[in-house]
């Protein structure tokens, strides 16, 4: 099916292409700007010297990519992040990773950062093009092995928009032998109620003969992610509150940035990465049996979610606001007094900027309260 397309308007840079993209890259000064943002202290002929030195795309996340999360995890980050079952890479077996999807940039950024640190290869990441507001950033995150899934196009292009992406997340594992990354559902979850979409699956499904087989020769992972101080918490909750008093939010320009720019500064606490294990070839053929190919996907997608929740790291944060937006006291043994009063002084700053601050608080206290819902019912 791979040979129907042509995947150059979406693919990762190639090795023989990183040195003429960084030659038009240094070329631009928000770049620039932004690369001094986040590597304080490197100069900008230092800095357009050691991007011309860069002969690959391991070259360009070994100096650049990994330094640049190093900071962030440094300033944001209490200790490093927690890895749990990374080592099912060390046999060199390529997998899908779906995984719950918090922030716009660190979700997958984290992950193949771990897997960097732990002499592992990194992943190729699924970006939905929404994201891609200028030339530079779609240059700088296909140089560090994004690539392009469209968002909102009509609906005579959509299938064809879906078959290519599913073609070449096949192709990259089956062929290149590259593991993917690729959130469960469109957009990050607002309210902490992880789901992953049929229609991800329904995708993936496309470069394959219907049934169990094309699944199990994708190598699905499961991943849970968790943060124990959500980034972009409070813009999250604010939307949610939007949507449910007006039926809509529509997202002012430049949203996304200052979402990508919030997530990566805002103190995170600890952060977990929990790998799960691969879908077997006897689960999917469980999810097939006897079932309508929709019956089939929403059961697969089942298989998700049960390893997402049940493998999801929650912390006080989460006891606590579930408690607190129940009215009850139901998780003390898991938070202490002193957690208790941090996490409501971390409420009142989140919401500090909203008018409508006890409006809006339910809402923030989903975010982590719906974890702790979700991981009873699967356990």
């Amino acid at each position: 099916m791979e040979n129907q397309y042509s995947f150059d308007p979406i693919r990762p840079y190639d090795d023989h292409e990183v040195q003429s993209v960084i030659a038009e890259l240094i070329q631009e000064e928000n770049f620039l700007a932004a690369l001094q943002f986040v590597l304080p202290g490197a100069g900008t002929e230092k800095l357009k010297q050691q991007l011309l030195s860069m002969r690959s795309i391991e070259d360009f996340q070994a100096g650049i990519i990994a330094p640049v999360l190093k900071n962030i995890i440094r300033a944001s980050v209490r200790g490093e992040v927690q890895t749990i079952g990374i080592e099912q890479f060390s046999a060199g077996i390529p997998f899908l990773i779906i995984s719950n999807h918090r922030d716009i940039v660190l979700d997958s950024a984290f992950l193949n950062y771990e897997l960097f640190r732990h002499h592992f290869p990194t992943t190729r990441i699924a970006i939905g093009n929404n994201l891609l507001q200028r030339k530079w950033i779609e240059m700088l995150v296909r140089l560090n092995k994004n690539f392009i899934v469209h968002r909102d196009v009509a609906a005579r292009q959509a299938y064809e928009y879906s078959a290519r992406v599913s073609a070449y997340i096949r192709k990259s594992i089956l062929k290149d032998k590259q593991s993917v990354w690729i959130a469960q559902r469109e957009g990050r979850t607002k309210d902490g109620n992880d789901f992953t979409q049929p229609g991800l699956l329904k995708m993936l499904s496309m470069s394959a003969a219907d049934g169990p087989d094309g699944f199990f020769e994708l190598n699905i992972l499961p991943l849970s992610i968790t943060y124990e101080f959500e980034p972009c918490a409070g813009l999250k909750a604010r939307e949610m509150y939007i949507r449910h008093t007006s039926g809509t939010y529509q997202k002012s320009p430049g949203e996304d940035l200052i979402s990508m720019k919030t997530g990566m500064l805002q103190p995170k606490g600890a952060v977990n990465f929990n790998f799960g294990s691969p879908l077997s070839l006897h689960e999917l053929h469980e999810s097939f049996e006897g079932k309508s190919r929709n019956d089939a996907l929403k059961s697969v997608a089942a298989l998700i979610d049960r390893q997402i929740h049940s493998n999801t790291t929650l912390y006080a944060n989460h006891y606590i606001a579930a408690d607190l937006l129940q009215g009850q006291s139901k998780y003390p043994a898991y938070y202490s007094q002193k957690a208790f009063s941090n996490f409501q002084s971390y409420v009142t700053q989140e919401l500090a900027n909203w008018p409508e601050k006890e409006e809006i608080k339910p809402f923030l206290l989903q975010i982590y309260a719906n974890p702790v819902f979700k991981k009873e019912q699967y356990l």
